[in-house]
């Protein structure tokens, strides 16, 4: 029996796990050795399912993803699922009256899952023919004076049918309501049984807020935004100081007393 059985650890990819465009050696140690004990590793990411493979020759998730910020559970490939919720072709005409509301706001991408997005310029044609299929979630890029404001319009908006969230500052989400990495907490719990008996979070920015809150633990590293370390249980180091490392460590000390 290893001293990880039965738990859950659900890592961001950017600004958590990954820094400067890679993943360190003592993350990747740190998290092959959870997983050597017992643990489940599952990222839980914004990007494409298929992203995963970029980080393969460093880390491979022993259980399923949540990707998409929540609408897609995968395996390590990214190519199997076992969950996945796009959006309806409304989400189209959605788009185009955010564009409206909110005139300087500089374009919106459609993506879909392991596709390229389609960006389409404030003002210009969206081509139907041109749109991914199906289509999981649009993201609206801003310029970092306006973020706040325009993700503000947006949320009223959009609610209740939608989730609205940042994963940077420039790039403001929306997607159907559950589907956000907060459900993906309890849908894992839901599809794992025991072997999820605890769930551990961390993250970094706004689309991590709910995934923290519903964890058992959540964790916030310590340059994460004052908003997600508001909600977060502990808050641990940088993200460039091997936070994943630091919080397995954490674990190994919280099992052991």
């Amino acid at each position: 029996m290893g001293k990880f059985d039965g738990i859950l650890l659900m890592s961001d990819l950017d600004g958590t796990l990954c820094s400067a465009g890679t993943v360190s050696q003592e993350n990747c140690d740190a998290i092959r050795y959870f997983q050597s004990e017992g643990g489940l590793f599952s990222v839980a990411s914004g990007r494409n399912p298929d992203w995963l493979l970029n980080w393969k020759e460093y880390f491979v998730p022993n259980t399923w993803s949540a990707m998409i910020n929540g609408a897609v559970f995968c395996d390590a490939t990214g190519k199997n699922f076992i969950f996945d919720q796009p959006a309806g072709m409304e989400i189209v005409e959605t788009a185009e009256q955010v564009m409206r509301a909110c005139p300087n706001l500089k374009s919106v991408f459609f993506c879909g899952c392991n596709q390229k997005p389609y960006e389409v310029p404030q003002g210009a044609f969206i081509d139907p023919e041109l749109l991914p299929s199906p289509i999981y979630k649009c993201l609206l890029r801003t310029s970092s004076e306006e973020s706040d404001e325009h993700t503000a319009i947006v949320k009223k908006m959009l609610a209740p049918n939608y989730i609205v969230m940042r994963s940077w500052i420039n790039g403001i989400e929306f997607q159907p309501t559950g589907t956000g990495k907060g459900d993906a907490v309890h849908r894992m719990k839901e599809v794992l049984g025991e072997r999820a008996r605890i769930v551990v979070a961390v993250g970094n920015y706004e689309n991590d807020i709910d995934m923290i809150a519903a964890a058992d633990i959540g964790y916030a590293v310590k340059d994460a935004l004052d908003s997600v370390k508001a909600v977060a249980d502990r808050i641990t180091v940088p993200c460039a100081e091997h936070a994943i490392a630091h919080v397995i460590s954490d674990l190994e000390k919280i099992e052991r007393s």
